[in-house]
């Protein structure tokens, strides 16, 4: 139980000011379908913890951090143009009942690969030789701190007009890309408000 909730507090401190915070929050203002969103959002950070605990370094060996984080800042820019295209109802009606799980899913899966969060987790996975207790703490940790970000989006969008959340997303969309790419060039410091290596279990002994 210790690596389970030890992942909670790790993995939670270390997404304080993260970049899968303001997705939620992003999420939550253009979609206003907090469920699916949500359902996608857990799955998606579930099966990047897994992932991150299963394979650890191996998953790295085929794409270097450096192209994964130019894939996906690019990915986001676009995005950011995207959004600000006004989409028909009956399109969106559509695309919100069948597409935004996955893309919730896809979107916060692809955002914590490479990100210190998933470093966090396969350093503790490693350290305690423990896989669900440090996936599932994870997982948690990370749900903490977005859900209610996704929630505050949701509850905020229903009071602003459309076209001030197409705005809002598509600024948001590129803090987000842009953010990734500072981060991959050196130029911002890949950190979140706190810092945690103190918390993280030895693994030299």
């Amino acid at each position: 139980m210790e690596a389970f909730f030890v992942s909670i507090l790790t993995v939670g401190i270390a997404e304080i000011g993260d970049r899968s915070l303001f997705l939620a929050l992003l999420m939550g203002l253009r979609y206003r379908r907090p469920w699916p969103i949500f359902a996608g959002m857990a799955l998606g950070l579930f099966l990047n913890q897994a992932l991150s605990a299963f394979f650890g370094i191996w998953l790295f060996q085929f794409l270097s951090a450096d192209w994964q984080a130019w894939i996906i800042g690019i990915a986001f820019l676009i995005m950011a143009f995207w959004v600000l295209i006004p989409e028909d109802e009956e399109v969106k009606e559509n695309l919100s009942k069948r597409h935004i799980f996955f893309a919730a899913m896809l979107a916060f899966f692809l955002l914590e690969m490479g990100d210190k969060t998933q470093l966090v987790v396969i350093t503790l996975a490693g350290g305690y030789q423990a896989f669900w207790p440090v996936v599932l703490g994870a997982t948690l940790g990370i749900l903490m701190i977005t859900t209610p970000a996704l929630w505050f989006g949701y509850k905020f969008a229903r009071h602003i007009p459309v076209t001030a959340l197409r705005w809002s997303a598509s600024i948001l969309f590129l803090i987000l890309g842009l953010w990734v790419l500072l981060e991959s060039v050196g130029i911002l410091p890949e950190v979140s408000l706190l810092q945690i290596d103190h918390l993280l279990p030895s693994i030299e002994s």
